[in-house]
């Protein structure tokens, strides 16, 4: 390493001068020892050599453009906005974002982590945050705007307690048989009452159902067809809620479903019902009209079947159950009737046999137990039939 030495008032200075083919341009640095000359030149050296921008952007400005013109490029409306959310939140204005992107390291982001650890008291949302860092940080790396990836050095911190709250937590919560006779009575007369019972009936998400319209509906084949669902997405801070129609959630979950006579009854006399008000308003009716409407035939939002299925719950005397739960209890009554475990995939319109199973492992681990039962009632039932073999020449008998 050549060098030479600088006087700055009363002091010396070693400085070493490198050439930047890139900017074209030769920078000084400068130490006071040796040994931090050093250590400052093989840093430059790097960024030279690498090709590190030495721009002075902030780490919060990067990842807003990151993620704006990157990494929402391919993703649904809906997985943008919570991005977006996560961003506000926990990243727009603390202290992380004011680092520039260069000067930031795997312990800044680290401290972020353990003090929103400490904040929430859950590893949930620093979880969350880790997807969206972690790819901005791979990102700036790869594009050579730092000189390390050190996304895979990050850890999210844990509660001890956690991991057999989330096993808990995490428990699908169907309805028993006696709860959902109970809600199938306190839903009637409601307005949303074919919503709920189509609900349980066909297992289908709730923003596939809000997405349904009457062409989707074959009611001579007795089939519905799922091809996608509704949200309401803000695209920026400022602007309103729009309804976005999209795919569904997998290419699984586009699919055609049977429906029982019982739920073919109540939708043929729900397409009576509403488009007689409907008519009332003189709105238009048609086929592309949504099945599940508002009183003016538009789509509903989710946070407003929300507020209306709680009193209904409370009405029924059930606790602790929210909209998703009618689609988890469709699934239960299939697994408790005996339906094979690839055809509730289908049905539900997950991505592989291996998450109907996930999810439903209670369901599956109670309906193991009662096997055993049926092996005796097996033996009960033929107890009259000798079963017989060969033992030291003696006929053996399973008679009681």
């Amino acid at each position: 390493m050549k060098y030479d030495k600088v006087k700055r008032g009363d002091k010396v200075y070693f400085r070493y001068r490198a050439y930047d083919p890139a900017t074209q341009k030769t920078r000084d640095i400068t130490a006071t020892t040796l040994k931090e000359l050093k250590l400052k030149a093989d840093k430059l050296d790097d960024k030279i050599r690498f090709g590190i921008a030495d721009d002075k952007i902030k780490f919060g400005k990067f990842m807003f453009d990151w993620i704006e013109t990157v990494h929402l490029i391919d993703k649904k409306p809906t997985t943008a906005e919570r991005y977006r959310c996560l961003y506000r939140n926990h990243i727009k204005g603390t202290r992380i974002s004011e680092i520039k992107l260069k000067n930031l390291r795997s312990e800044d982001i680290q401290d972020h982590y353990n003090e929103l650890f400490k904040a929430r008291k859950s590893s949930s949302i620093v979880r969350s945050l880790h997807k969206l860092i972690a790819p901005c940080i791979r990102y700036a790396y790869e594009s050579q705007r730092i000189l390390k990836d050190f996304s895979k050095a990050l850890k999210i911190p844990i509660d001890n307690n956690e991991g057999l709250l989330a096993k808990q937590n995490n428990k699908v919560h169907p309805l028993t048989k006696d709860e959902q006779f109970r809600f199938i009575e306190a839903c009637k007369g409601h307005r949303l009452e074919a919503l709920f019972n189509v609900a349980l009936d066909t297992g289908m998400r709730q923003g596939e159902l809000l997405a349904l319209i009457w062409e989707d509906i074959d009611f001579g084949a007795k089939e519905i067809s799922i091809n996608k669902t509704v949200n309401f997405i803000r695209h920026d801070e400022k602007s309103k809620r729009t309804v976005e129609i999209s795919t569904p959630k997998t290419r699984n979950s586009v699919r055609i479903i049977p429906i029982p006579e019982r739920t073919r009854d109540i939708l043929l006399t729900h397409r009576t019902r509403q488009w007689e008000k409907l008519s009332r308003l003189e709105l238009a009716v048609d086929i592309d009209t949504p099945v599940f409407s508002t009183a003016v035939g538009t789509h509903f939002e989710r946070q407003a079947i929300l507020k209306t299925i709680k009193p209904i719950y409370m009405k029924a005397g059930i606790e602790g159950k929210n909209f998703h739960d009618l689609r988890h209890t469709y699934a239960t009554r299939l697994f408790e009737m005996g339906e094979q475990p690839k055809t509730v995939q289908m049905l539900l319109g997950h991505s592989d046999v291996s998450t109907t199973l996930n999810v439903y492992t209670h369901v599956l681990d109670d309906l193991k137990i009662k096997s055993a039962s049926k092996i005796d009632q097996f033996y009960a039932e033929n107890a009259n039939l000798p079963s017989i073999w060969e033992n030291s020449g003696k006929i053996v008998s399973f008679k009681k």
